[in-house]
């Protein structure tokens, strides 16, 4: 009997899903004032939202190190890239 193809790449899935979840973490941990942003197909940065002082507004900074941040993912695991786009990341789930 054949394994299916989905049962054999589990085990990889797994490994690029706790990459993605161990770097959004320690994203979320240096940028405290984050909390969410969601990521285009294409990857870019969306939708970012902090909590924060009145009228402060989130920079092309506070995007740039959110995007360094994906880029580095996706030089060190390219697999995790299907696991990115579209998806929202969050520091909580309410």
């Amino acid at each position: 009997m054949k394994a299916s193809p989905h049962r054999t790449n589990e085990p990889a899935r797994l490994r690029a899903e706790a990459a993605v979840e161990t770097h959004m973490r320690a994203l979320f941990t240096r940028l405290p004032m984050l909390c969410g942003f969601a990521m285009a197909d294409d990857l870019d940065v969306t939708n970012v939202t902090i909590q924060t002082w009145p009228g402060y507004i989130a920079g092309a900074d506070l995007y740039g190190e959110i995007a360094n941040a994906v880029v580095d993912l996706v030089e060190e695991r390219p697999d995790v890239i299907e696991l990115l786009q579209g998806r929202t990341f969050a520091r909580a789930f309410h």
